[in-house]
């Protein structure tokens, strides 16, 4: 008899788990989203901010790890205000780049870059990101918020306009909402 319950409340019990994680998975998606929005419209609304390629903003991702494995990512080059790049990354070179007809940002303009790139594309950076990175922590979910063009901490560190920092502060607040933890004040 004694075996008897513990299998029936071993089903019990790993059925209320899928139950639980499942309802979590869907909310935690439904915030990935939302972090993906929020990061492109920090970026974007920034009055000191500067597109040249657009490659910055279209390497943000979104990552959903499960116990450790990847689930899902979300990109903002697939979120709806995003445009792909218009070139390559601009990578360290004696000579500025110039925008004669115009740059992401629709503007005439020139850069020296000092950061050194490989010369791909913000969004294949993105999906590296993604397919490479592991969350160290044993943790049933992760949520990781990836800027990972190699001059974005250039960017932030110079000119403090990735929005990182104001997407730090937006995951913390939203967090609890997101998951039904409490209501946001």
């Amino acid at each position: 008899m004694a075996g008897i319950n513990k299998k029936v409340l071993d089903e019990a019990f790993n059925g209320f788990e899928k139950v639980i994680y499942d309802k979590t998975r869907k909310m935690l998606i439904k915030w990935c989203w939302d972090l993906v929005r929020a990061s492109v419209k920090m970026r974007l609304e920034d009055p000191k901010a500067h597109n040249f390629t657009g490659n910055l903003l279209n390497s943000i991702v979104v990552c959903l790890y499960e116990d450790g494995v990847p689930r899902s990512a979300y990109y903002a080059a697939e979120e709806g205000n995003v445009r792909s790049a218009i070139m390559h990354k601009m990578t360290d070179r004696k000579k500025p780049y110039f925008f004669s007809k115009g740059d992401y940002d629709g503007k005439t303009s020139s850069f020296h870059a000092s950061v050194h790139t490989d010369g791909g594309w913000g969004i294949d950076d993105a999906r590296a990101f993604f397919n490479s990175f592991r969350p160290e922590g044993r943790n049933s979910f992760d949520i990781v918020v990836a800027y990972t063009v190699e001059y974005a901490n250039f960017v932030q560190m110079q000119r403090n306009t990735t929005g990182i920092l104001e997407m730090q502060g937006y995951a913390l607040k939203t967090g609890a909402t997101f998951l039904q933890i409490t209501n946001a004040a």
